[in-house]
């Protein structure tokens, strides 16, 4: 019993600053459709109480892992971003959203977007 109290103490207090984030799509309709090598911009809104955080975007092709995309800083780390998927991929952060910005689009770039929300620990 008693250790089963302290576990539950220590995740409360531990991870008790990450119990109220949310991140999802900006609108109710998440589907995105573009023309090949034109532009198309996804966006995400999240809530969080950290002040260091980075947003990740992944793509998944059917029956396929997810990619990772890039990675931007938001709030206190905006200047930083990591992006393995060329020039054609754009990331901007607010303080509660983030945007993807695709340019030359490519039926290749045909594929299920996700964002997420991580924090810096420095």
């Amino acid at each position: 019993m008693f250790i089963f109290m302290f576990l539950f103490i220590y995740i409360l207090f531990f991870t008790a600053g990450s119990l109220a984030d949310k991140i999802g799509p900006m609108d109710d309709d998440a589907n995105t459709v573009g023309k090949e090598l034109n532009t198309v911009t996804l966006e995400c809104s999240y809530e969080t109480s950290s002040d260091r955080i980075w947003l990740h975007w992944h793509k998944q092709y059917p029956n396929s892992t997810p990619q990772f995309v890039l990675l931007k800083g938001a709030k206190r780390v905006t200047s930083e971003e990591y992006n393995k998927s060329g020039s054609r991929f754009r990331a901007e952060t607010t303080s509660n959203s983030a945007k993807l910005t695709i340019n030359n689009l490519q039926l290749s770039d045909s594929a299920l977007y996700y964002c997420a929300l991580d924090y810096d620990t420095q």
